[in-house]
This record gives C-alpha cells, structure tokens and sequence, in this order.
C-alpha cells in the first residue's frame, strides 16, 4: 500500500481565529477550506494562546479509497518556529466508526508520531486534534482540551488502464458469413473505459489485408468519422487506441465492408 504523507501545521492568529485546511493534490491547485472555531471557544482559546502562542491549523495528506490516512502533526507557534514536547490526542471517523485512535501522542525534537487510519471508505473523514499541553510527566502546562476538528472527503485514486485486444477473423474477407455471425472482428462488440487501450490486432491466418475505420457502413457505402483509422493492415499488424470520451463507436474493414464491430466507451 502506497501511503502519502501530509504534514498538520499550527499556526497562530489572535484576532480572527479560523483554521484552513489544505489538501494536497500532486496534479492539481490546492483547494482552500474555512473552518472557523466556534463562537463559544474563541475567548477560552485567545486566553490561553496568550500564555502559549499556539493556535491549531492542520495540512493532512491527500486521501485515496482503499489506502490509509497517514499524518504527521506539527506545531508552531506565532513567529513560525516549530514547538515540540506537544501533548495531544488524535482521532478520526467514517459514517461515525472509528479508522484512527491515537490518544496520549507526544512530539519530541526529531522523533514525530505517524499516525495512520485503517482503508478509507469513500465516506466523509471526520478528524478531531485534542491538544494536551506541554512538557513530560507532572510537568505539563497548559493550554489543555483544546480542540481542533475538521473534515476531508476522500479522493478516489486513477485506475490502472487496461487493455482490450480486438482481432480479425480467420477468413472474414472471403466470405460475408462472419457478417450473420457478427464475428468478423473478435470480439464485434467490446465494452471499455475512458482511458482504456484497445490494440487491433490483423490476425487472420488467410494473410488477407484488413483495416479497423472507426464509423458506419450503409450498404456498401462507408463513411469514416476519423476517431480512428489503422489503414491497410498486413498479417500480424496491430494498432492502438485510447478512448477520451465516452460513447459508442462504430468501425468497420474499408477492403471488406461486411466486417463490421462495436466499441463502447463507458
């Protein structure tokens, strides 16, 4: 399993509180979210910020279906300098269960807790920091319970593209029965995805000279779309394809317009 590491940053401000939430994409523009505290905390947090100069805001990872959440947790405090000997607690939930209980965590100076969920659904990811003060054992200042709480909506990560391989039929230029019997080209109808890569293949064993046209054939007049067209193919010659839309495709053989199949994009 691939895990993506994210960093959770604290940083301070005193005079508006809110926390933004970054999620990271590598291969888009970072998305801005506001969660602002409620009213009800501000004064409470402002005092003890005043002592401290702590104030949460949190960067996770990316998140993918069927992959863990992995986080790091940092703080810093109001001039941006990292603060360690942090005391928190850290949760998270999907549909209301528990992917991620690490209660108790403690940041040292160059030694930071991983803290990793169970597989992600593709349900909303509820994450609550608890901060727990400073320092070891009995001595541990303050602030304490001072909560953090935010969610992320899991991404659903690129599949693998596949292929589909689509070949001539032995004899389909001699004769017009493989057109009764819809398998002129093997498989005459496929279904594929978006991205998918369809490899034609001319593989009839009589060396006839065959094409795959993508369009439709009335009669015997063809009109090509242009989607696609392998030209005159010789024995064993093979062509690739990848869909960008969706939508069903018609070809058919430009030497032998009785030879005729179907891709569908989904």
């Amino acid at each position: 399993m691939n895990f993506t590491y994210g960093l959770i940053a604290i940083v301070g401000f005193l005079v508006a509180i809110s926390i933004v939430l970054i999620i990271l994409d590598p291969e888009e523009a970072p998305e801005f979210h506001a969660i602002v505290i409620p009213e009800n905390k501000i004064a409470q947090i402002k005092e003890d910020l005043n002592q401290l100069s702590v104030n949460p805001s949190l960067l996770p990872s990316t998140t993918n279906v069927g992959e863990a959440l992995v986080l790091e947790v940092e703080f810093r405090d109001d001039d941006g300098n990292i603060v360690d000997h942090v005391n928190y607690d850290i949760f998270a939930t999907q549909n209301s269960n528990s992917i991620l209980s690490d209660p108790a965590s403690h940041r040292h100076p160059g030694k930071y807790p991983i803290h990793e969920s169970s597989e992600l659904d593709n349900s909303l990811i509820q994450i609550q920091v608890v901060v727990q003060g400073l320092g070891h054992g009995d001595a541990i200042f303050g602030p304490k319970n001072i909560e953090t709480a935010f969610s992320i909506a899991p991404t659903v990560s690129s599949q693998t593209p596949t292929e589909t391989v689509i070949k001539t039929a032995d004899n389909s230029g001699m004769s017009m029965d493989c057109q009764i019997a819809l398998d002129c080209y093997t498989p005459s109808i496929v279904t594929v995805s978006v991205g998918d890569v369809i490899t034609m293949i001319n593989s009839d064993s009589t060396a006839a000279m065959h094409s795959f046209t993508a369009g439709t054939v009335d009669g015997f007049s063809p009109s090509p779309s242009g989607t696609f067209d392998t030209g005159i193919m010789g024995a064993d010659d093979s062509f690739e394809w990848i869909p960008e839309n969706a939508g069903e495709q018609p070809y058919y053989c430009m030497l032998h317009t009785w030879m005729q199949g179907t891709i569908i994009v989904e």
